[in-house]
């Protein structure tokens, strides 16, 4: 901790000598676009003086060494109008002055090929970072789940239809190796804290998916990377938009949001949420005993797995003044009802010679429920300070409370049949009413000193605190486990340091992390009737550092590396309360991270325009924290077993109106995600792939659209896109012989539709209609596990 003390006194100092010149005038202030996005390489100019500098990622910019007087600014970018405003500089060293750029549509068709595209702005800094943009994607009925897993070194495994479970993997790293934001804020701070799947996807404005390599922004103690959902913007005057889903198992799912911002006053107010349920009643194929005591294969509906889901959040606040870019509060609160079919773990049969292909076995619930309720508030303030400084602050408070109800004593079959009476309640195992509950701090402060219009240092802060108890209605008396009180205080200091060389050709972020994390737990020994206190910290750094070059305007690459921890998380140490048991021995876990990355593509003024992607990929990883499960009771805890490799290759391309409208992308990952332990319970499947987890598949995806069909600038664009997964065993790859292993079988996924945009006055709007596994493939994202089949959509959305 004396280092980070040390690291910070540097820090304050060096930068308040080197902002010391009294002589010196400052204009600064930040460009964004209509709808609140920062305007990436806008260049501000004053053309008296000869002098500019283009905006970075952030939107941001900084002219040095003004005179006094009065100054003509002005901001130009190709695809948008020119924006001048004059500036009278005295009395004060620093000048805050932000623009707004609006897009000219006067030339619409030649703007479109000839500006870069933010996903381009954003990869090309030395970031490792990939930008999925959800303009088209928002109009179609995929969930955010689907969509990432359209993503180059994406895995995203479901248990089946809409509200189930979700493991999301990036590079072979799953769980809570990945961490997740919105709009820069943990997710379970948010009002999608129920996971990334149920995020809507017209909530997104873009995704970032950072590989490995974390930005000190996000203070995250992340192993395998992070993803951050950027929500749609305020921007000056009335806005909204709304989305109606209709689909196939009665499906609904509904967003809305509706705003006003005045950019003379400041003030802005923007009112959302989102409604989501589902029957999931789709068709499974299942073996079943037979009359003569063996099995044979029946298709049957689901009957118990409906997911319903739904929240609100009210945001206000001002922006754009010369004391805050933005100063907001924003409260939320989101429900999660969720029917549960059957356990995460259920059989495959593939038995050609009984007439049984890949059928699900085991037995299905009838009663087990899961709920969730979240509420909280958060505070955003981001200010431009005196001189070189920038000031961005997050905070809030989360109360989530989950309860698993699971007390059923009847015993059912896959027709939804009651088979019999249970004489002990509970179809998972024993009976269970458990409440967990957990309150939730956090904050984010990112201070930035430039230092000139090519240096830069950065200092991030982020403690967050938890504190959870329980309460299983089942037990009666003071000596419940779940009652147990814990707390756990994570807190990760960055910091961090831009130079940008050679004309923009040379970029290079070199940063070096904090881990620390506080455990305490406290709970009552029944035998002595006394409270046991178990505490311990840990504290671990982390160092990487991100260059990228460009060799010419059509070709760069990157490199980039950190050595980074990731802290254990409540479920991790402090169990679950049902099936996971705590474990407050358990270690962080470490990784050694390398991504190569390589860009090329043609002019953006080209009539084709086409893009080449690769990147190579290393995690090199200790300490790995593993559900360790007794197979025979069911019940296990997390552990630090075993080393593990993930390396691999991404590529991906995409060429634009090879004819005129019509455009092709595609993408492919091989991962080699290897067992490295030499002791503890794994060392004897030494090299083998970590089970369950996919290491080859693909990405494929088409686009033709046709313009003026039905009237003058209204758009029809008809897609396709399909998904394969190779193969992949369940278990150790060398345990047992090959013809008795349990394997996910490969599978190709077809997804087609047709959308027809309008314009109507000043609204922007379009319908379209999907079918979603087209040719009706039989699908496991997890063993055992079958997705839907053949659906249907229907989608409406408008925005204004």
């Amino acid at each position: 901790m004396k280092y980070t003390i040390l690291s910070l006194l540097l820090f304050v100092q060096v930068s308040h000598l080197m902002g010391q010149n009294n002589n010196t005038f400052v204009i600064q202030g930040k460009v964004t676009d209509s709808f609140g996005e920062p305007a990436i390489y806008a260049h501000v100019i004053i053309d008296a003086l000869k002098t500019g500098a283009y905006t970075d990622e952030e939107g941001n910019y900084l002219l040095k060494k003004v005179p006094q007087g009065t100054h003509q600014l002005s901001v130009k970018m190709l695809g948008y109008k020119t924006q001048e405003r004059s500036v009278q500089v005295e009395n004060t060293s620093l000048f805050s002055i932000n623009f707004t750029i609006i897009e000219d549509l006067t030339n619409l068709e030649e703007i479109v090929v000839n500006t870069k595209t933010v996903k381009s702005k954003l990869e090309s800094t030395a970031k490792a970072i990939g930008v999925i943009e959800t303009k088209k994607i928002r109009l179609q009925s995929a969930d955010l789940g689907e969509v990432m897993a359209k993503s180059e070194g994406v895995s995203v495994q479901r248990s089946g239809g809409l509200g189930s479970n979700t493991r999301f993997a990036l590079n072979g790293l799953s769980g809570e190796k990945v961490r997740f934001f919105y709009d820069g804020i943990p997710l379970e701070f948010t009002l999608y804290s129920f996971g990334i799947a149920n995020v809507p996807v017209n909530a997104i404005h873009r995704i970032e998916v950072y590989k490995g390599v974390v930005p000190i922004g996000f203070g995250a103690d992340a192993l395998g990377g992070a993803v951050n959902m950027v929500p749609q913007k305020v921007h000056n005057g009335w806005f909204g938009g709304m989305s109606y889903q209709l689909g196939s198992f009665n499906t609904h799912r509904t967003t809305a949001d509706i705003g006003y911002s005045s950019d003379k006053t400041g003030f802005f107010v923007k009112a959302g949420g989102f409604y989501d349920h589902t029957d999931n009643n789709y068709k499974i194929d299942v073996a079943i005993p037979n009359d003569k005591g063996g099995l044979q294969q029946e298709t049957v509906r689901r009957f118990h797995d409906a997911y319903s889901a739904y929240g609100s959040s009210l945001r206000f606040g001002v922006r754009n003044k010369k004391w805050a870019n933005e100063l907001s509060l924003e409260s939320y609160y989101g429900d999660y009802n969720n029917e549960v079919q059957n356990s995460q773990s259920p059989q495959l049969i593939d038995q050609p010679d009984l007439g049984i292909s890949n059928a699900v076995a085991g037995i299905p619930f009838g009663e087990v429920l899961f709920t969730n309720y979240s509420l909280g508030t958060n505070l955003t303030y981001d200010v431009n300070l005196h001189d070189h400084w920038t000031l961005n602050l997050k905070a809030g408070y989360n109360y989530n409370e989950r309860k698993s109800l699971d007390i059923g004593n009847q015993l059912y079959n896959w027709f939804g049949e009651v088979i019999r009476a249970q004489n002990i309640p509970g179809e998972f195992g024993d009976a269970d009413n458990l409440i967990t509950k957990s309150e939730n701090l956090y904050a984010r402060q990112q201070t930035t000193y430039i230092i000139n219009d090519r240096y830069s240092l950065k200092l991030s802060l982020a403690p967050t605190y938890t504190y959870r108890t329980g309460d299983d209605l089942l037990i009666d008396g003071p000596f419940d486990e779940a009652l147990d009180d814990s707390y756990l205080f994570n807190f990760v200091t960055g910091l961090e340091y831009t130079a940008n060389l050679m004309e923009e050709k040379l970029q290079n972020i070199a940063f070096v992390k904090n881990y620390r994390q506080n455990i305490r737990n406290e709970s009552l020994d029944p035998s002595l009737e006394v409270i046991n206190i178990n505490k311990r910290s840990v504290s671990n750094y982390g160092v990487g550092n991100g260059l990228r070059y460009n060799w010419s305007s059509h070709f760069s690459t990157k490199i980039s590396y950190e050595y980074a921890y990731r802290l254990p998380q409540q479920n991790e140490i402090f169990g679950d309360g049902y099936q996971v048991f705590e474990n407050l021995e358990l270690q962080p876990e470490s990784s050694h991270n390398v991504n190569l990355q390589w860009n090329y593509h043609n002019n953006y003024n080209a009539v084709t325009q086409w893009q080449l992607q690769g990147n190579l990929f290393l995690r090199k990883i200790d300490n790995l924290i593993f559900l360790v499960v007794d197979p025979a009771e069911g019940f296990g805890s997390y552990q630090n077993v075993s080393s593990a490799n993930s390396q691999g290759l991404e590529l991906s391309g995409k060429i634009k109106d090879v004819v005129k409208g019509l455009s092709f992308n595609a993408n492919t990952t091989y991962q080699s995600y290897l067992n490295t332990s030499s002791e503890g319970p794994f060392a004897s499947f030494k090299n083998d792939r970590i089970p369950n987890t996919p290491y080859f598949f693909a990405n494929g995806g088409a686009e033709y659209q046709l313009q003026n069909v039905l009237k003058k600038n209204d758009q029809f664009s008809l897609f396709w896109n399909v998904r394969y997964v190779h193969s992949f065993f369940i278990g150790w790859e060398s345990a047992g012989s090959s013809q008795y292993k349990s394997e996910v079988p490969k599978q190709t996924l077809n997804t087609t539709g047709i959308t027809h945009k309008v314009d109507i006055k000043n609204t922007r709007n379009a319908l379209t209609f999907e079918v979603q596994n087209l040719m009706n493939a039989k699908i496991f994202d997890l063993y055992g596990l079958q997705r839907p089949g053949r659906t249907f959509h229907l989608k409406f959305t408008t925005q204004f």
